[in-house]
């Protein structure tokens, strides 16, 4: 077999750190019913272990123990000969590599959820290049890639179709949180333009980091941008504006509405607000998600009434 481009495989020259970390993710939508999720899966190979699984979500649940489903499973053995994109874990769930950097078969059996989707990309690759050091340390390779995910899911029982946007990243580097700041990763996705940005930054207002525009059939780097909250939900932001300038000297300006989403604890050094969004970029709706992270110190203090969003 001819050797997969290196977004599809391992790292060739991993560092002996325990915590490094070759991570997998795919997101799940189906905006007309607020149903919202994702495949992640991440490798510690020097630790010999797997992490990972399928989570979805709708209105009816914002918490891992009420939402629709949860099984990202800690504790996997690393199977034996596992590949970035070619594996079967212990909880059931299998990807593969149909096309390189193109198409990805995604499967599962367990519990009442049962998934049978591919994953199929409508645009090129884009490697995340930042200048921030914390991100800098944790993904020394990061890229995210806008498609299309079809197929369908039996959840308890109910067949539901899937044929919407959906982002994918794959990364590698040691990932340590220690000193994790607070942001969001949030991304849009509509037929003919996509767009992505890390913003990093506490109070209303943070500053974009990395990210993209892809329009035209052209996709650039981000060079600057903020994004604003106009109000905030329950445990994160409701309404948003973003503005961005790329390397080529496009500007976007966009609003999102963000669902409550879930309130996903599965790294235990921070805390992730994790919902569906829909943008409007030129008068055009964008689907994507919202990824709320902070301190978990930060976050308890928020949920605990102790300390107010955006402070």
């Amino acid at each position: 077999m001819t050797e997969l481009p290196q977004a599809d495989r391992f790292c060739e020259n991993p560092d002996g750190n325990p915590y490094w970390n070759e991570s997998v993710w795919f997101s799940i939508s189906k905006p007309e019913i607020k149903l919202h999720g994702f495949v992640q899966y991440y490798f510690r190979p020097n630790m010999g272990m797997l992490n990972g699984g399928p989570v979805l979500w709708d209105p009816s649940g914002q918490f891992q123990w009420n939402c629709r489903y949860y099984n990202w499973s800690h504790l996997q053995a690393l199977p034996k000969g596992a590949q970035k994109f070619d594996m079967q874990a212990a909880n059931s769930l299998r990807v593969k590599v149909i096309e390189p950097l193109t198409r990805y078969s995604i499967a599962y059996d367990a519990d009442d959820l049962k998934l049978d989707l591919e994953w199929q990309a409508i645009a090129g690759m884009h490697e995340l290049k930042t200048g921030d050091a914390g991100q800098q340390q944790t993904a020394k390779f990061h890229i995210e890639q806008p498609g299309r995910m079809r197929g369908q899911i039996i959840l308890g029982g109910e067949t539901i179709a899937i044929d919407g946007f959906s982002m994918r990243d794959t990364s590698y580097g040691a990932r340590e949180y220690a000193s994790l700041a607070s942001g969001g990763y949030f991304w849009g996705i509509a037929a003919n333009s996509s767009f992505h940005a890390i913003a990093m930054g506490e109070g209303t207002e943070q500053t974009v980091i990395g990210g993209y525009i892809d329009k035209d059939g052209v996709m650039a780097s981000l060079v600057s941008g903020t994004r604003r909250v106009v109000e905030y939900g329950r445990y994160g932001p409701r309404r948003v504006e973003f503005e961005a300038t790329d390397t080529l000297g496009r500007n976007m300006r966009a609003t999102g509405t963000i669902e409550d989403g879930l309130v996903f604890t599965g790294y235990t050094d921070h805390t992730v607000v994790w919902s569906l969004i829909e943008w409007d970029w030129d008068g055009i709706a964008h689907w994507g998600d919202n990824q709320e992270f902070s301190p978990m110190v930060k976050f308890r203090q928020i949920a605990r009434g102790e300390r107010a969003l955006g402070a």
